[in-house]
């Protein structure tokens, strides 16, 4: 019965990823584009999606300009109630809600002409005492992922919240918390 299961999920694997490639639509293999390559410029707006991304759309179709929009104005839609776009949270890398907030590149990096990762002191500048983070976490269940039992409030930032790339749950490598890391 286990490798039914097994073959069944397999076979329903492979029939979402030919059908995601519009084979069943159009009769043969669809060619996937190669992404885009991401320029990341230091002095680019947090609304000019353009001066990183280049020619690959971001943003939904139908999605209102955001240009010289704060972050503020991102939040008039997206609210994770019924009837709104949903919660960003989780949804673009910490760069972009940093730029969106005013705070640019050299603000964290400082101006070095090949920057490096930033210590979690240097986020500590700006969000406060390790103390005070995991004091904003502390209602979180089933514990407080900035004051863990293994490390304490000690972990470096750097291992949740990427901001080059999507954040992650650094404790999901061995719980299911389901911890969302902005």
């Amino acid at each position: 019965m286990k490798n039914r299961s097994i073959l069944f999920a397999a076979l329903m694997i492979l029939l979402l990823c030919l059908y995601g490639q519009g084979s069943f639509a159009q009769g043969q293999r669809a060619k996937k584009a190669a992404p885009a390559k991401v320029v990341r410029l230091a002095g680019a707006q947090a609304w000019d999606c353009a001066a990183c991304h280049r020619t690959q759309k971001v943003l939904p179709k139908n999605h209102l300009d955001i240009q010289e929009m704060p972050y503020v104005g991102c939040l008039v839609c997206h609210l994770s109630e019924e009837g709104f776009a949903g919660s960003l949270k989780g949804k673009m890398p910490g760069s972009h809600l940093h730029a969106f907030r005013n705070v640019q590149c050299a603000g964290c990096h400082g101006r070095e002409k090949k920057p490096s990762a930033v210590a979690k002191s240097r986020c500590l500048d700006c969000h406060g005492s390790a103390a005070a983070v995991a004091g904003k976490t502390q209602n979180t269940k089933p514990n407080n992922p900035h004051d863990s039992p293994h490390y304490g409030t000690e972990l470096d930032c750097n291992f949740c919240h990427h901001q080059h790339a999507g954040s992650e749950d650094y404790c999901a490598k061995c719980h299911k918390f389901n911890f969302a890391a902005p």
